[in-house]
Protein backbone atom coordinates (compact mmCIF):
# COMPACT_ATOMS: atom_id res chain seq x y z
CA UNK A 1 0.00 0.00 0.00
CA UNK A 2 1.24 3.41 -0.84
CA UNK A 3 3.22 5.84 1.63
CA UNK A 4 2.87 9.28 1.31
CA UNK A 5 6.57 10.81 0.70
CA UNK A 6 8.10 7.50 0.68
CA UNK A 7 10.81 7.63 -2.03
CA UNK A 8 12.25 4.84 -3.68
CA UNK A 9 15.49 4.70 -6.28
CA UNK A 10 12.87 5.57 -9.04
CA UNK A 11 11.66 8.23 -7.19
CA UNK A 12 8.37 7.48 -6.20
CA UNK A 13 7.53 3.93 -4.40
CA UNK A 14 5.71 1.09 -6.45
CA UNK A 15 2.32 -0.39 -5.61
CA UNK A 16 2.98 -4.57 -4.48
CA UNK A 17 1.37 -6.40 -7.28
CA UNK A 18 -1.74 -7.62 -6.09
CA UNK A 19 -3.05 -10.92 -5.59
CA UNK A 20 -6.21 -9.97 -7.68
CA UNK A 21 -5.82 -8.89 -11.21
CA UNK A 22 -8.37 -9.60 -13.60
CA UNK A 23 -7.02 -7.75 -16.65
CA UNK A 24 -5.15 -10.75 -17.73
CA UNK A 25 -7.49 -13.58 -16.15
CA UNK A 26 -5.84 -16.90 -17.47
CA UNK A 27 -8.68 -17.93 -20.08
CA UNK A 28 -10.79 -21.33 -19.34
CA UNK A 29 -11.59 -23.78 -22.71
CA UNK A 30 -15.12 -24.73 -23.61
CA UNK A 31 -13.21 -28.32 -22.77
CA UNK A 32 -12.78 -27.27 -19.40
CA UNK A 33 -16.30 -26.13 -19.02
CA UNK A 34 -18.15 -28.55 -20.24
CA UNK A 35 -16.08 -31.21 -17.60
CA UNK A 36 -16.45 -29.11 -15.01
CA UNK A 37 -18.35 -30.08 -11.90
CA UNK A 38 -20.13 -27.73 -10.32
CA UNK A 39 -21.02 -30.03 -7.39
CA UNK A 40 -17.83 -30.99 -6.51
CA UNK A 41 -17.49 -27.06 -5.50
CA UNK A 42 -20.69 -27.86 -3.20
CA UNK A 43 -19.36 -30.91 -1.91
CA UNK A 44 -16.21 -29.25 -0.36
CA UNK A 45 -18.50 -26.45 0.92
CA UNK A 46 -20.04 -28.85 3.44
CA UNK A 47 -16.90 -29.79 4.42
CA UNK A 48 -16.17 -26.55 5.24
CA UNK A 49 -19.11 -26.42 7.05
CA UNK A 50 -18.53 -29.00 9.01
CA UNK A 51 -15.20 -27.92 10.31
CA UNK A 52 -17.04 -24.57 10.76
CA UNK A 53 -19.45 -26.33 13.50
CA UNK A 54 -16.48 -27.94 15.18
CA UNK A 55 -14.35 -24.50 15.41
CA UNK A 56 -17.67 -22.84 16.50
CA UNK A 57 -18.26 -25.73 19.20
CA UNK A 58 -14.55 -25.73 20.37
CA UNK A 59 -14.56 -21.97 20.85
CA UNK A 60 -17.54 -22.32 22.90
CA UNK A 61 -15.78 -24.61 25.31
CA UNK A 62 -12.43 -21.89 25.27
CA UNK A 63 -14.58 -18.83 25.91
CA UNK A 64 -16.42 -20.58 29.12
CA UNK A 65 -12.79 -21.91 30.63
CA UNK A 66 -11.95 -18.28 30.08
CA UNK A 67 -14.66 -17.04 31.53
CA UNK A 68 -14.49 -19.92 34.90
CA UNK A 69 -10.89 -18.62 35.39
CA UNK A 70 -11.66 -15.23 35.19
CA UNK A 71 -12.65 -16.04 39.12
CA UNK A 72 -10.76 -17.60 41.90
CA UNK A 73 -7.15 -18.13 40.22
CA UNK A 74 -4.27 -15.18 40.36
CA UNK A 75 -0.77 -14.72 40.25
CA UNK A 76 1.93 -15.12 37.26
CA UNK A 77 0.68 -18.14 36.06
CA UNK A 78 -3.42 -17.31 35.79
CA UNK A 79 -1.78 -14.07 34.14
CA UNK A 80 -0.20 -16.19 31.52
CA UNK A 81 -3.05 -18.26 31.14
CA UNK A 82 -5.44 -16.26 30.51
CA UNK A 83 -3.26 -14.45 27.58
CA UNK A 84 -2.61 -17.76 25.77
CA UNK A 85 -6.81 -18.48 26.23
CA UNK A 86 -7.75 -14.82 24.99
CA UNK A 87 -5.15 -15.48 21.91
CA UNK A 88 -6.47 -18.97 21.30
CA UNK A 89 -10.08 -17.73 21.33
CA UNK A 90 -9.18 -14.66 19.07
CA UNK A 91 -7.25 -17.75 17.07
CA UNK A 92 -10.22 -19.21 16.65
CA UNK A 93 -12.54 -16.81 15.97
CA UNK A 94 -10.58 -15.69 13.15
CA UNK A 95 -10.79 -19.30 12.14
CA UNK A 96 -14.52 -19.60 12.13
CA UNK A 97 -15.26 -15.96 9.89
CA UNK A 98 -12.39 -17.44 6.99
CA UNK A 99 -13.73 -20.80 7.09
CA UNK A 100 -17.67 -18.99 7.07
CA UNK A 101 -16.09 -17.26 3.68
CA UNK A 102 -14.64 -20.35 2.39
CA UNK A 103 -17.95 -21.97 2.05
CA UNK A 104 -19.27 -19.08 1.09
CA UNK A 105 -17.11 -18.54 -2.16
CA UNK A 106 -17.13 -22.28 -3.12
CA UNK A 107 -20.78 -22.36 -3.22
CA UNK A 108 -20.40 -19.13 -5.13
CA UNK A 109 -18.13 -20.89 -7.35
CA UNK A 110 -20.76 -23.92 -7.62
CA UNK A 111 -23.56 -21.33 -8.60
CA UNK A 112 -20.94 -19.31 -11.27
CA UNK A 113 -19.72 -22.59 -13.37
CA UNK A 114 -23.37 -23.37 -13.41
CA UNK A 115 -24.17 -20.26 -15.37
CA UNK A 116 -21.45 -21.31 -17.79
CA UNK A 117 -22.44 -24.71 -18.38
CA UNK A 118 -25.77 -23.47 -18.75
CA UNK A 119 -24.63 -20.82 -21.26
CA UNK A 120 -22.42 -23.86 -22.82
CA UNK A 121 -25.30 -26.33 -23.48
CA UNK A 122 -27.71 -23.74 -25.10
CA UNK A 123 -24.92 -23.38 -27.18
CA UNK A 124 -24.30 -26.88 -28.04
CA UNK A 125 -28.39 -26.98 -28.47
CA UNK A 126 -28.82 -24.38 -31.28
CA UNK A 127 -25.76 -25.63 -32.96
CA UNK A 128 -26.99 -28.98 -32.91
CA UNK A 129 -30.81 -27.80 -34.39
CA UNK A 130 -29.37 -25.69 -36.87
CA UNK A 131 -26.66 -28.67 -38.38
CA UNK A 132 -23.82 -26.52 -37.11
CA UNK A 133 -20.60 -27.40 -35.11
CA UNK A 134 -18.66 -25.95 -32.35
CA UNK A 135 -14.89 -26.61 -32.79
CA UNK A 136 -12.83 -27.13 -29.88
CA UNK A 137 -11.33 -23.28 -30.27
CA UNK A 138 -15.09 -21.87 -30.26
CA UNK A 139 -15.06 -21.58 -34.21
CA UNK A 140 -18.75 -22.76 -35.74
CA UNK A 141 -18.54 -25.32 -38.60
CA UNK A 142 -21.47 -24.60 -41.96
CA UNK A 143 -23.07 -28.46 -43.27
CA UNK A 144 -20.90 -29.17 -46.05
CA UNK A 145 -23.87 -29.10 -48.09
CA UNK A 146 -24.22 -25.27 -48.01
CA UNK A 147 -21.22 -24.86 -49.82
CA UNK A 148 -21.95 -27.06 -52.18
CA UNK A 149 -25.67 -25.70 -53.35
CA UNK A 150 -26.26 -23.59 -55.91
CA UNK A 151 -29.73 -23.34 -55.30
CA UNK A 152 -30.79 -19.30 -55.22
CA UNK A 153 -32.78 -19.77 -51.51
CA UNK A 154 -29.41 -21.03 -49.65
CA UNK A 155 -27.82 -17.10 -50.01
CA UNK A 156 -30.73 -16.64 -47.36
CA UNK A 157 -30.22 -19.66 -45.29
CA UNK A 158 -26.58 -19.03 -45.40
CA UNK A 159 -27.62 -15.31 -44.26
CA UNK A 160 -29.78 -16.79 -41.12
CA UNK A 161 -26.94 -19.75 -40.16
CA UNK A 162 -25.00 -16.59 -39.87
CA UNK A 163 -27.41 -14.97 -37.27
CA UNK A 164 -27.39 -18.26 -35.55
CA UNK A 165 -23.48 -18.29 -35.50
CA UNK A 166 -23.07 -15.04 -33.88
CA UNK A 167 -25.51 -16.15 -31.12
CA UNK A 168 -23.56 -18.81 -30.41
CA UNK A 169 -20.36 -16.93 -30.71
CA UNK A 170 -22.29 -14.76 -28.08
CA UNK A 171 -23.24 -17.76 -26.09
CA UNK A 172 -19.56 -19.36 -26.06
CA UNK A 173 -17.61 -16.03 -25.14
CA UNK A 174 -20.38 -15.31 -22.30
CA UNK A 175 -19.34 -18.57 -20.88
CA UNK A 176 -16.00 -18.81 -21.00
CA UNK A 177 -15.52 -15.06 -19.60
CA UNK A 178 -17.95 -15.82 -17.00
CA UNK A 179 -15.80 -19.02 -16.18
CA UNK A 180 -12.61 -17.37 -16.28
CA UNK A 181 -13.26 -14.74 -13.96
CA UNK A 182 -14.95 -17.41 -11.30
CA UNK A 183 -11.82 -18.98 -11.70
CA UNK A 184 -9.91 -16.19 -10.98
CA UNK A 185 -12.38 -14.89 -8.91
CA UNK A 186 -12.56 -17.32 -6.45
CA UNK A 187 -8.86 -18.14 -6.42
CA UNK A 188 -8.53 -14.20 -5.31
CA UNK A 189 -10.76 -14.78 -2.31
CA UNK A 190 -9.63 -17.99 -1.73
CA UNK A 191 -5.89 -16.75 -1.57
CA UNK A 192 -6.92 -14.36 1.14
CA UNK A 193 -8.79 -16.84 3.32
CA UNK A 194 -5.68 -18.74 3.29
CA UNK A 195 -3.18 -15.73 3.66
CA UNK A 196 -5.25 -15.05 7.08
CA UNK A 197 -4.26 -18.25 8.64
CA UNK A 198 -1.13 -16.42 9.72
CA UNK A 199 -3.42 -13.62 11.91
CA UNK A 200 -2.96 -14.50 15.98
CA UNK A 201 -4.76 -11.63 17.39
CA UNK A 202 -8.19 -9.93 16.66
CA UNK A 203 -7.32 -6.66 17.05
CA UNK A 204 -8.82 -3.95 14.94
CA UNK A 205 -6.54 -4.24 11.65
CA UNK A 206 -7.69 -8.26 11.74
CA UNK A 207 -11.11 -7.70 12.44
CA UNK A 208 -11.17 -5.24 9.31
CA UNK A 209 -9.44 -7.50 6.93
CA UNK A 210 -11.34 -10.45 8.72
CA UNK A 211 -14.50 -8.53 8.37
CA UNK A 212 -13.60 -7.64 4.32
CA UNK A 213 -13.18 -11.50 3.31
CA UNK A 214 -16.62 -12.45 4.90
CA UNK A 215 -18.13 -9.70 3.31
CA UNK A 216 -16.22 -10.12 -0.04
CA UNK A 217 -17.58 -14.34 0.15
CA UNK A 218 -20.86 -13.00 0.28
CA UNK A 219 -20.74 -10.69 -2.44
CA UNK A 220 -19.53 -12.69 -4.73
CA UNK A 221 -23.06 -14.54 -5.71
CA UNK A 222 -23.65 -11.35 -7.12
CA UNK A 223 -20.82 -10.94 -8.95
CA UNK A 224 -20.96 -14.08 -10.46
CA UNK A 225 -24.58 -14.28 -11.45
CA UNK A 226 -24.29 -10.78 -12.99
CA UNK A 227 -26.17 -8.03 -9.91
CA UNK A 228 -23.04 -6.74 -9.03
CA UNK A 229 -23.35 -3.89 -7.94
CA UNK A 230 -20.58 -4.17 -5.17
CA UNK A 231 -16.72 -3.89 -4.85
CA UNK A 232 -14.82 -6.85 -4.01
CA UNK A 233 -12.25 -5.85 -1.64
CA UNK A 234 -8.76 -5.24 -2.86
CA UNK A 235 -5.93 -6.74 -0.80
CA UNK A 236 -5.52 -5.93 2.81
CA UNK A 237 -3.57 -2.53 3.73
CA UNK A 238 -0.56 -3.40 5.57
CA UNK A 239 -0.57 -2.63 8.77
CA UNK A 240 1.00 0.94 8.29
CA UNK A 241 2.79 2.72 11.29
CA UNK A 242 1.27 0.31 14.20
CA UNK A 243 -1.57 0.76 16.65
CA UNK A 244 -2.62 4.48 17.30
CA UNK A 245 -1.94 6.75 20.40
CA UNK A 246 0.27 3.67 21.97
CA UNK A 247 3.61 5.57 22.63
CA UNK A 248 4.21 9.04 24.64
CA UNK A 249 5.56 11.62 22.61
CA UNK A 250 9.07 13.64 22.89
CA UNK A 251 9.98 16.88 22.73
CA UNK A 252 11.57 16.18 19.25
CA UNK A 253 7.79 14.49 17.74
CA UNK A 254 5.97 17.57 19.03
CA UNK A 255 8.67 19.78 16.99
CA UNK A 256 8.52 17.56 13.70
CA UNK A 257 3.96 18.13 14.04
CA UNK A 258 4.91 21.95 14.48
CA UNK A 259 7.46 22.12 11.63
CA UNK A 260 5.21 20.18 9.27
CA UNK A 261 2.04 21.51 10.56
CA UNK A 262 3.82 25.08 9.24
CA UNK A 263 5.39 24.16 5.89
CA UNK A 264 1.47 22.88 4.73
CA UNK A 265 0.89 25.94 2.76
CA UNK A 266 3.95 25.52 1.11
CA UNK A 267 3.30 21.70 -0.10
CA UNK A 268 1.13 22.75 -3.49
CA UNK A 269 3.90 22.92 -6.56
CA UNK A 270 1.88 24.90 -8.59
CA UNK A 271 -1.99 26.93 -8.80
CA UNK A 272 -4.11 24.88 -7.75
CA UNK A 273 -1.94 21.60 -6.81
CA UNK A 274 -3.78 21.42 -3.13
CA UNK A 275 -4.30 17.30 -2.88
CA UNK A 276 -0.88 17.05 -1.17
CA UNK A 277 -1.42 19.75 1.69
CA UNK A 278 -4.42 18.84 1.92
CA UNK A 279 -4.23 15.22 2.82
CA UNK A 280 -0.95 16.12 5.20
CA UNK A 281 -3.11 18.40 6.71
CA UNK A 282 -5.61 15.60 7.28
CA UNK A 283 -2.99 13.54 8.73
CA UNK A 284 -1.76 15.94 11.28
CA UNK A 285 -5.60 16.55 12.47
CA UNK A 286 -5.40 13.66 14.47
CA UNK A 287 -9.23 12.58 13.33
CA UNK A 288 -8.34 9.39 11.33
CA UNK A 289 -11.59 10.46 9.34
CA UNK A 290 -11.85 8.87 5.88
CA UNK A 291 -10.91 11.39 3.20
CA UNK A 292 -12.24 11.78 -0.35
CA UNK A 293 -10.62 11.87 -3.16
CA UNK A 294 -11.61 13.25 -6.47
CA UNK A 295 -11.25 10.64 -8.60
CA UNK A 296 -12.16 12.68 -12.24
CA UNK A 297 -9.06 14.87 -10.92
CA UNK A 298 -6.98 12.26 -10.56
CA UNK A 299 -8.52 11.11 -14.21
CA UNK A 300 -7.77 13.64 -15.68
CA UNK A 301 -4.24 15.19 -13.95
CA UNK A 302 -2.34 11.24 -14.50
CA UNK A 303 -2.49 10.31 -18.17
CA UNK A 304 -1.46 6.87 -17.20
CA UNK A 305 -4.24 6.32 -14.76
CA UNK A 306 -6.74 7.21 -17.25
CA UNK A 307 -5.06 4.90 -19.92
CA UNK A 308 -5.16 2.03 -17.48
CA UNK A 309 -8.95 2.29 -17.25
CA UNK A 310 -9.76 2.99 -20.49
CA UNK A 311 -7.03 -0.53 -21.51
CA UNK A 312 -8.58 -2.45 -18.69
CA UNK A 313 -12.21 -1.53 -19.61
CA UNK A 314 -11.57 -2.27 -23.18
CA UNK A 315 -10.61 -5.50 -22.37
CA UNK A 316 -13.45 -6.70 -20.68
CA UNK A 317 -16.64 -4.89 -22.57
CA UNK A 318 -16.51 -7.72 -25.75
CA UNK A 319 -17.12 -10.63 -23.25
CA UNK A 320 -19.26 -8.21 -20.77
CA UNK A 321 -21.77 -7.45 -23.28
CA UNK A 322 -21.71 -11.09 -24.65
CA UNK A 323 -22.70 -12.39 -21.60
CA UNK A 324 -25.65 -9.67 -21.87
CA UNK A 325 -26.40 -10.78 -24.97
CA UNK A 326 -26.58 -14.48 -24.18
CA UNK A 327 -29.12 -13.26 -21.28
CA UNK A 328 -31.37 -11.03 -23.33
CA UNK A 329 -31.38 -14.35 -25.46
CA UNK A 330 -32.49 -16.21 -22.88
CA UNK A 331 -34.95 -14.16 -21.25
CA UNK A 332 -36.42 -12.09 -24.21
CA UNK A 333 -36.78 -9.21 -21.67
CA UNK A 334 -34.54 -6.12 -21.40
CA UNK A 335 -31.06 -6.79 -19.45
CA UNK A 336 -28.79 -4.93 -17.16
CA UNK A 337 -25.21 -6.92 -15.44
CA UNK A 338 -23.50 -5.49 -13.84
CA UNK A 339 -19.56 -5.94 -13.75
CA UNK A 340 -16.51 -5.02 -11.93
CA UNK A 341 -12.92 -5.20 -13.35
CA UNK A 342 -11.16 -6.08 -10.06
CA UNK A 343 -9.04 -3.94 -8.32
CA UNK A 344 -5.73 -2.83 -10.11
CA UNK A 345 -2.64 -1.59 -9.19
CA UNK A 346 -1.86 2.24 -10.40
CA UNK A 347 0.85 4.85 -9.40
CA UNK A 348 0.63 8.72 -9.50
CA UNK A 349 4.79 9.81 -10.89
CA UNK A 350 6.71 13.31 -10.66
CA UNK A 351 6.54 13.63 -14.61
CA UNK A 352 2.72 12.67 -14.32
CA UNK A 353 1.27 14.88 -11.69
CA UNK A 354 3.74 16.28 -8.55
CA UNK A 355 0.43 16.82 -6.83
CA UNK A 356 -1.02 13.58 -7.17
CA UNK A 357 2.35 11.76 -6.31
CA UNK A 358 2.74 13.62 -3.12
CA UNK A 359 -0.73 13.43 -2.37
CA UNK A 360 -1.79 9.63 -2.84
CA UNK A 361 1.50 7.90 -4.50
CA UNK A 362 0.54 4.30 -5.31
CA UNK A 363 -3.42 3.27 -5.26
CA UNK A 364 -5.88 0.65 -6.43
CA UNK A 365 -8.78 1.49 -8.64
CA UNK A 366 -11.40 -0.26 -10.04
CA UNK A 367 -14.04 0.28 -12.41
CA UNK A 368 -17.82 -1.23 -12.14
CA UNK A 369 -20.24 -1.01 -15.05
CA UNK A 370 -23.28 -1.68 -16.28
CA UNK A 371 -24.18 -3.35 -19.40
CA UNK A 372 -27.55 -2.62 -20.81
CA UNK A 373 -29.72 -4.72 -23.30
CA UNK A 374 -32.90 -3.03 -24.84
CA UNK A 375 -34.82 -4.14 -27.51
CA UNK A 376 -35.28 -1.69 -30.70
CA UNK A 377 -37.34 -2.45 -33.36
CA UNK A 378 -38.77 -5.61 -34.44
CA UNK A 379 -35.90 -7.92 -36.34
CA UNK A 380 -33.78 -5.16 -35.40
CA UNK A 381 -30.61 -6.02 -33.25
CA UNK A 382 -31.13 -4.75 -29.59
CA UNK A 383 -29.43 -1.88 -28.36
CA UNK A 384 -26.49 -1.82 -26.13
CA UNK A 385 -24.47 0.34 -23.91
CA UNK A 386 -22.46 0.70 -21.01
CA UNK A 387 -22.14 2.50 -18.42
CA UNK A 388 -19.00 2.91 -15.90
CA UNK A 389 -17.60 4.40 -12.99
CA UNK A 390 -14.36 3.95 -11.39
CA UNK A 391 -13.75 3.78 -7.71
CA UNK A 392 -10.07 4.41 -5.63
CA UNK A 393 -8.89 2.86 -2.92
CA UNK A 394 -5.84 4.04 -0.55
CA UNK A 395 -4.82 4.45 2.79
CA UNK A 396 -2.11 7.53 3.92
CA UNK A 397 0.75 6.32 5.90
CA UNK A 398 4.53 5.43 5.79
CA UNK A 399 7.13 3.09 4.87
CA UNK A 400 10.05 2.47 7.54
CA UNK A 401 13.67 3.09 6.53
CA UNK A 402 13.14 5.80 4.35
CA UNK A 403 13.14 9.74 4.07
CA UNK A 404 12.00 12.58 1.43
CA UNK A 405 12.25 16.36 0.67
CA UNK A 406 9.02 18.02 2.14
CA UNK A 407 8.51 21.40 0.38
CA UNK A 408 9.83 24.18 2.77
CA UNK A 409 10.32 21.88 5.62
CA UNK A 410 13.02 19.93 3.82
CA UNK A 411 14.12 16.47 4.39
CA UNK A 412 12.61 14.05 6.57
CA UNK A 413 12.46 10.22 7.54
CA UNK A 414 9.98 8.53 7.00
CA UNK A 415 10.00 6.37 10.68
CA UNK A 416 10.10 10.14 12.22
CA UNK A 417 6.42 10.77 10.56
CA UNK A 418 5.44 7.31 11.36
CA UNK A 419 5.70 8.05 15.22
CA UNK A 420 3.72 10.95 15.03
CA UNK A 421 0.61 7.98 14.42
CA UNK A 422 1.68 5.94 17.53
CA UNK A 423 2.12 9.12 19.92
CA UNK A 424 -1.04 10.87 18.71
CA UNK A 425 0.53 13.61 17.08
CA UNK A 426 -1.17 12.55 13.94
CA UNK A 427 -3.41 9.92 12.65
CA UNK A 428 -2.99 7.80 9.62
CA UNK A 429 -6.49 7.52 7.63
CA UNK A 430 -8.34 5.93 4.35
CA UNK A 431 -8.65 7.63 1.04
CA UNK A 432 -11.01 6.57 -1.66
CA UNK A 433 -14.09 8.04 -4.17
CA UNK A 434 -15.75 7.44 -7.06
CA UNK A 435 -15.61 9.42 -10.66
CA UNK A 436 -19.08 10.66 -12.32
CA UNK A 437 -20.56 7.86 -14.35
CA UNK A 438 -19.82 8.06 -17.83
CA UNK A 439 -21.74 6.00 -21.02
CA UNK A 440 -21.05 4.55 -24.31
CA UNK A 441 -23.13 2.62 -27.31
CA UNK A 442 -21.54 -0.81 -28.13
Amino acid sequence: MPSIYAEDPDGRRKASEPLHDRRFAKPVTLQQIRSCDPEAFHRAAEEWDKVGSAMSSAKFIAVDVLSTLQEGWSGDAATLGRRALTDLVDEMSIAEQEMEAAKLTLTNTATGLALARRWVAEADDLARANDLTIKDDGDIGYPAWLTRSNDPESGGESRRLGTVAGDIRNLLTAATKCASDVSNTAGHELDRINNAAKYRHLDDWTKRVVGEDLAGARDLSKVFGGGGGVLLPPDAYDRGSGAYNTESPTDEDRKLAATLGAGIAGMPFGTGDTNASANMAHYLSGTGEPLNLNVDDMLKDIPDFQQSVNTTLDGNLNGWEAEALAEYRRTGQPVALVQQTGWQPMSATPTSSKDWFYAVGSFHYNTEAKIEVKPTSPGAPPEVTVTYQTSVRDRYNWDDGKSTDVPVVGKVRDDDIQRLHRTGLAQEFDMGGTSKARTRKL
